[in-house]
């Protein structure tokens, strides 16, 4: 079990990590479009945040799979749910700045995203014995 929330806890700081740098960094090279107070609806911006999710996710999901170990997948498929709800709650929360199709792609990608990384981790096993 200790194993699991480890996986899970280092998982989420990486993805968390690595999507707030990239945040940061878009707003220090872009400030006026990516403005966290204004409304953004341009598509490639837009575009490249999606993807970066995804990335950060399939990232995520294969680190949790390295750090359990043993039959990682239930623990992936944990952490791909709690992604899910915590995601839901800052889009909710952020629903007035971003077109709806954007939080949309964005919550549909962070559970498949997730699961792949830890298949890639398992080598597309379910769970390696």
């Amino acid at each position: 079990m200790g194993r699991s929330v480890a996986a899970i806890a280092v998982a989420w700081l990486l993805w968390s990590a690595l999507w707030i740098g990239f945040n940061q960094a878009a707003q220090a090279a872009f400030p006026t479009m990516f403005d966290p107070t204004r409304r953004l609806v341009l598509v490639g911006p837009l575009t490249a945040l999606i993807a970066w999710s995804a990335v950060c996710s399939v990232a995520a999901g294969y680190v949790c799979a390295w750090v359990k170990r043993s039959t990682p997948m239930a623990t992936v498929w944990a952490l791909a749910f709690i992604q899910l709800v915590v995601g839901i709650g800052f889009e909710v929360s952020y629903w007035s700045l971003l077109p709806a199709w954007y939080h949309l792609v964005f919550l549909a990608l962070l559970v498949p995203a997730t699961v792949w990384g830890g298949r890639l981790r398992t080598g597309g096993v379910a769970d390696p014995a």
